[in-house]
């Protein structure tokens, strides 16, 4: 069920919380088109850790689905020679550009450029090999971090009001996972980031009580289709999934004295109890929301990534 789904993406994701509001941490997604690239195959792999590597070691999370900010290279040869063997090897000269985009306005935030030799026993070794030598803390990598990170601050102060407004369209409209997803990509160090948060609370706290509602009343309905020992495991079972806080619980809480009682059983299942502690709460509560915006993103990606305006 959706409500298990999000309390266990909530315990994923509580341990970056703290992180991601007091480093400002900025969101991106990698990019690695083949035919941009320009890297063989065999060796885009080695060329995507390499990205990845670069975005965690300087503030950027990857973890951020509907991100209109990506990191991404483009692969040049700008020599190729061989070494006399055995074996024969191939040394290539590689002249690398690393991007930093919005892609949604095709616009270059930050670029880099780094030169680097590989040698292999062929082609792919060769690039792999090349690839090796990119380091995250090399001063053109930090610069290209940095000068990107500042233009996403930028965008986010700016534009949080625009993605408010549109959060709360989609909140008109009852598809509060979308709004939540748009809301809960502004990042909590950018100018908007507590007001975004403290929405994105109110936004999941109405989606969950939507959620709980619909868990009640299913629940209800099999109820009432047959009171059988089966059946009540059943019912019980559903009802136990049910939010403490969920403005359902109380009704939640009768019907499943009444199936106890109904079928004079020493069924156990107990509903949650609540939290004693209000941060500790406070906290879940809003990872949880973070965590159905990010599951909600995750699901609408598309499958590719138009970066081929950046040359």
């Amino acid at each position: 069920m959706k409500i298990r789904k999000i309390f266990t993406a909530a315990a994923v994701l509580f341990v970056s919380a703290s992180v991601y509001a007091q480093d400002c941490v900025m969101p991106v997604s990698i990019v690695l088109d083949e035919e941009f690239a320009n890297v063989p195959a065999a060796a885009n792999t080695v060329l995507y850790q390499s990205l990845m590597r670069i975005a965690t070691a300087n503030g950027l999370t990857t973890e951020a689905p509907g991100t209109p900010f990506v990191l991404t290279a483009h692969c040049d040869v700008l020599d190729k020679s061989n070494l006399p063997g055995p074996p024969v090897q191939t040394v290539y000269n590689l002249g690398i550009t690393f991007y930093i985009a919005d892609v949604y306005m095709q616009k270059k935030f930050a670029t880099a450029y780094l030169t680097l030799d590989g040698v292999g026993t062929g082609e792919v070794k060769s690039y792999i090999n090349a690839f090796k030598h990119i380091h995250a803390s090399n001063k053109e990598i930090v610069r290209l971090i940095e000068k990107g990170k500042a233009n996403m601050v930028n965008y986010y102060d700016t534009q949080y009001p625009v993605i408010m407004k549109e959060a709360k369209r989609l909140e008109g409209l009852q598809k509060y996972e979308e709004a939540l997803a748009m809301v809960l990509s502004v990042p909590l160090c950018t100018k908007g980031g507590e007001a975004a948060s403290s929405y994105g609370l109110q936004l999941y706290t109405k989606n969950l009580d939507r959620m709980n509602l619909f868990l009640l009343n299913s629940a209800r309905a099999l109820w009432a289709a047959g009171q059988s020992q089966q059946t009540a495991y059943k019912v019980c079972s559903m009802l136990a999934q049910i939010d403490p806080d969920a403005a359902c619980y109380a009704d939640a809480a009768r019907l499943m004295a009444e199936v106890k009682k109904q079928v004079r059983s020493d069924i156990d299942f107990e509903m949650r109890e609540k939290y004693h502690d209000q941060i500790a709460l406070e906290k879940q509560r809003i990872e949880s929301a973070r965590a159905v915006g990010v599951a909600f993103g995750n699901g609408q990606q598309p499958t590719t990534t138009n970066v081929m305006w950046l040359k």
